[in-house]
């Protein structure tokens, strides 16, 4: 009987518990796709640029920067701008769809006081989410447009005020004003 109870002892041991439900929403791909080149991107040479050389010679001694006649580095190929357009157009669009909290934050109290400093991501509709940081740690912020929740610390209630916003900061149950600034 007694090795049937190790037995039984040992599967208690090595039971893992049932995966908890996530709280998080479920990854969504983002509205706006990060650029993507084609199967055919760079393959096409254009005309006239067939002689130039396409690769960087390796040094065979140290070159003083004296022999360099123009520029230290090649000139980017038409590959590598089409490229750095496609990610800069990419970003655009990126920006374009967010929200008007998304970026970075200062929360600052009535006499412009540094408080916390935030990050935030607005999707532009939806839920917005992010992370604070201050003195005294840091921790998740949530907002649903128009509060503010820092979790563990506070909330503040946001109305637009020109390039920023303004409200009424609630912490332990007293309230005084605040703003939300771009930081410099």
């Amino acid at each position: 009987m007694s090795g049937l109870f190790l037995l039984a002892f040992a599967g208690l041991l090595t039971q893992e518990s049932a995966p908890q439900p996530s709280t998080r929403a479920t990854y969504q791909p983002p509205v706006v796709r990060p650029f993507e080149p084609g199967r055919d991107f760079g393959g096409e040479q254009a005309q006239g640029d067939r002689a130039a050389e396409l690769f960087r010679r390796p040094l065979e001694a140290p070159v003083r920067v004296e022999a360099y006649a123009r520029s230290y580095e090649f000139t980017p190929d038409d590959t590598e701008v089409a490229y750095e357009q496609g990610v800069a157009s990419a970003e655009s669009r990126a920006d374009q769809g967010a929200g008007r909290l998304d970026g970075a934050w200062q929360l600052v109290d009535g006499s412009g006081q540094r408080l916390y400093d935030l990050i935030l991501i607005d999707p532009g509709s939806g839920s917005i989410e992010g992370g604070w940081r201050g003195p005294g740690g840091r921790g998740a912020a949530t907002s649903d447009g128009v509060t503010l929740t820092l979790e563990g610390v506070g909330t503040l209630r946001l109305e637009p005020a020109g390039n920023g916003w303004r409200g009424a900061w609630t912490v332990g149950g007293e309230t005084g004003p605040a703003s939300l600034i771009r930081p410099n």
